[in-house]
Formats: C-alpha cells, structure tokens, sequence
C-alpha cells in the first residue's frame, strides 16, 4: 500500500507549479497564446455540452491517441485553460465554458507513474482530499490525463469511472496516449468510450498556425464531397473549374516555396517556432520515430535486441522504395518474416504508416507487395535526411494523400457506404483505387506533368477492376484539364486545400 504522504507531497507540489509546466505550451516566445488546431473546436463544443448537463453516456470517456509530436498535451493545456483560447465572436457560443462551472485537473500519468503511485491511488487521495465521491458527484468535474497509458491498468481506472458514474453527468474525462496501440485496442474500454486521433498538420492547417492564411470557409468539404460524389469527370472538372481562381487567391496570399516548405518540414506543430532553423528539423522529426522504438514499441512488443536494431533500417527502406516486398527486406535485413511483419503492423497500428493493400488482395493467397506510406510526408523526408531519389519524389504527394484518406475520407465512409483504399500492384498500375460501397470506383495516379504521364496507368487499372467511374491524375505542375469523358487532370494544389 503507497504511503498517503507520498501521494499528498506529489499533489501538493503538482498542482503549485501547473501554471509554470503548461506556459511553454500556451504562450509563444512573446507571450501571446499559441494557436489552436482544428479539433480544439471539438472538444470545447464537447465541454459546452458537458457544462450544461448534455453529454451522452459513452461521451464521458473521451480517448486521444496520435502519434508522438502531434501537439496532444499543448490541446489539453489550450483546455485546461479554455477560455483564453475563446475568440470574441464565438464567446456567445461557449458562455459556460468562459464561465467555467466545473472543477478540473490535469495529469501527466507518466510522472505519476515515475512516483509509483497509481490513478487508483491517485483519485482515492483526491475524492477523500476533496470530500468528493465520483459515485454521487454533486459539483462536474473535468479530468484530463496525457499519457495516460503510462499506468498499467489504465483501460481498468476508466472503466470503473464509466461504470461508477451511471447515475449522473458530472464527469468527464479526456485521456491521451501516444501509444496508439494500447489506446486503440484496450478491451476494457470496449462500449465505454469515444475514440478520437489527432493527426499531422494537413496543409490548410499549416498554413493558419504558421502564416495565419485561412482558406476561404468551408472550401475543404465541398472539395471532398466533389471528389467522392461527382457522376463523371465532367462535372468534377466544372466544378474544380468553377474555383480556380479562389484556389489561386489562397496559395498567391502564401509565401513563396510554402508548398514544399510544409512538405518537407510541415507536418508537426512543434517546428512551427523554428523559424528557420530548419537543419535541425530532421533530428526532431526523426526523434518522433525514435521515441515511438523506446517508449511505445518495446512496451508493447517482446523482440529481440537484434530485429529493434534494424527498426531504423527498415523504415528507410521504406522510406526509399516504391512499394515494399516483405520477402525482399527479410533478405536485406536478414530477418525473418514473423518480426518484420510484426513490425510492420505495429508501426501501422501506431498511426506511423498507413498500409495500402493492393486491389483485390483479400480473395487471393499470393503475397504481393505492399505499398506502406508515412502518415505525414515530412517523415519520409526526415528518414531520408531531406535528400530525395527522383523515383522518390512522388511517394511524399502519395503521403500526403495517406493523410487526406486516414483524417478526411474515413469520416465520410459511412455516407458512401464504406470506402476502401487500395492500389494496383500490377506492372504499370495506377497508385490508388478507391472503392466506394459496393459499386462506385475512382481510380487516382499521382504525376508530375508530363504529357499523358498517368492515362496509361488509370486505362491499366480500369481494364484490370472491370470498369472505373473515373479517374484523377493528380499533378504537381501542369493545370487543370478535362482529359477525357473518364479522366482529368487535377493540380495538387486543390488536394492540398482540403
């Protein structure tokens, strides 16, 4: 049994000095407050909810996983310390959470783990402390716990919350963990909580925090739905025809090389204050990988000394390859196949890679290569130490592309009936198909603007699937063109504006 002292020196001594540990992470350098991402609006309309008594019960466990760097502690201080973080036109909006009627406590649980006292331990002490029973609380109370994966029976704490708290609304609790692993799969948790993933920056995103440059309002969505739900080419062209010049307004407002600036060093909040130290962004990038081996990997995962050595030697592989045949990285790594692959899955399950499985792969035994990609392209990037093959330049548009499907179409599934995202791993195949319900395809080759660079491999495919609705050649120079009935040619700039 942990001495109370302990924990009652550790609380005092915590809650003295929270203003000091949270300053670095909601001021900058001048003291103005840092910005928000995207999903502070989120969660602030969830706390609006919850201090008006409207939270549904399986929203009073709210789970954050992302990976390491994505900026999820700098979101629980923004809502820690929420109303700061409040516009003045949408003050109305949030009058309860400016008014903060809730109590509320934030945890680092890796430094509550470092004193070996449990959340168990922890709240017991804070409930008799406080005079307080989460069983009956009278008075709401907001909990929020980073790295709460830290404590080995996490998934159970919160359990018992949700299960304790039936009878009324007065809690909730937002948990963070950069190892998605553990946040993603805990059984405990199962029909008891939300889910939620912060990823990297997407460019619209990057060029608000970094340049404060906002797209014109709700551009990003009517893109999306146009890509997915348009009949044909034609009226996907007209439409993207239609915003040319509203797409040009927004990049011409950027600075010059914005573009492959956010590429190569965009993707994390925490590289926006570097200014232009960017020769030392490879190695914070990097450490995001480095970090993730040692504190997430291992804990998760028994492997030998010798295949965690070759971790870094795999992802460069990766990093410098097209598409990854497994057997052939045994071969270079000389390791079997069972830890490679297992690697593999957990750097998918991390949120690291995004797995892309080739068209039709689940109805057939043959192994075929698998086209892995970084979740953000300045991973890539960063693994390769900024210096790019040409046969590898597309691969960080393609990772970008990752970022767009894993954040932005996965939230539209459900309206199309489900979308997956596959390739053609055939010989001159196009890089993406997706497939939307039972029936609709779209098939998307990246290029570069060379004259009929990508008809090719879309026509390929499209005999291969047995017919496709259209297809989209997306291009890094070159404009907007009507190619044909089936296919246009769309600059990535419009991609980069979702």
């Amino acid at each position: 049994m942990i001495n109370k002292e302990k924990i009652e020196n550790f609380y005092n001594l915590w809650t003295t000095e929270i203003d000091k540990m949270f300053s670095g992470y909601i001021y900058d350098e001048e003291g103005k407050p840092n910005p928000t991402r995207y999903i502070f609006s989120y969660y602030l309309t969830l706390l609006e909810r919850f201090a008006v008594n409207r939270l549904e019960e399986i929203e009073k466990i709210n789970l954050l996983s992302g990976i390491r760097g994505v900026g999820k502690t700098t979101l629980l201080a923004q809502l820690y310390y929420a109303p700061r973080f409040i516009s003045f036109s949408k003050k109305s909006m949030y009058e309860n959470v400016i008014l903060q009627n809730y109590e509320k406590i934030y945890l680092d649980v890796s430094r509550l783990a470092s004193e070996d006292i449990s959340l168990n331990e922890f709240f017991n002490y804070y409930q008799e402390r406080n005079d307080i029973r989460f069983v009956d609380l009278k008075k709401k109370l907001l909990i929020l716990l980073d790295e709460v994966h830290y404590d080995e029976k996490w998934g159970l704490f919160l359990k018992n919350i949700f299960d304790m708290t039936k009878s009324h609304k007065n809690i909730l609790v937002i948990a963070t963990g950069s190892s998605a692993l553990k946040i993603k799969l805990n059984p405990d948790l199962s029909r008891r909580s939300l889910s939620e993933e912060l990823y990297p920056l997407k460019f619209n995103e990057y060029a608000i925090l970094k340049n404060n440059i906002y797209p014109q309002k709700g551009l990003s969505d009517k893109l999306l739905e146009v890509i997915l739900a348009s009949k044909d080419a034609k009226e996907l062209f007209e439409f993207c025809k239609n915003r040319q010049i509203e797409i040009s307004r927004y990049f011409g407002a950027l600075p010059l090389n914005a573009e492959q600036d956010y590429l190569y060093f965009g993707g994390f909040p925490f590289v926006l204050r570097l200014k232009n130290k960017k020769s030392i962004v490879f190695e914070l990038v990097s450490g995001v990988i480095d970090k993730f081996i040692i504190k997430d990997l291992l804990e998760m995962r028994k492997l030998s000394s010798e295949t965690i050595s070759k971790i870094k030697d795999l992802l460069y592989l990766i990093a410098s390859s097209d598409s990854t045949d497994i057997d052939r990285i045994c071969s270079t790594l000389k390791l079997d196949y069972r830890p490679v692959r297992g690697i593999l899955d957990a750097l998918v399950q991390s949120g690291i890679l995004v797995e892309i499985k080739s068209y039709g792969q689940k109805f057939v035994r043959v192994r075929k290569p698998i086209k892995f990609l970084f979740i953000s392209p300045s991973l890539r990037v960063s693994i390769l130490n900024g210096i790019l093959p040409p046969e590898v330049k597309g691969k960080i548009l393609e990772d970008y592309l990752a970022l767009i499907f894993s954040k932005d179409f996965r939230k539209k599934a459900k309206n199309y009936g489900g979308i997956e995202v596959m390739y053609d791993s055939s010989s001159g195949g196009a890089d993406f198909v997706l497939r939307l319900g039972k029936e609709k395809k779209i098939i998307i080759e990246v290029g570069f603007g060379k004259e009929n660079d990508g008809i090719k491999q879309i026509e390929s495919t499209g005999k291969l699937i047995n017919g496709y609705d259209y297809g989209i050649i997306i291009s890094h120079k070159g404009g907007l063109e009507l190619i044909s009935d089936k296919i246009i040619r769309m600059p990535f700039k419009f991609w980069l504006a979702i």
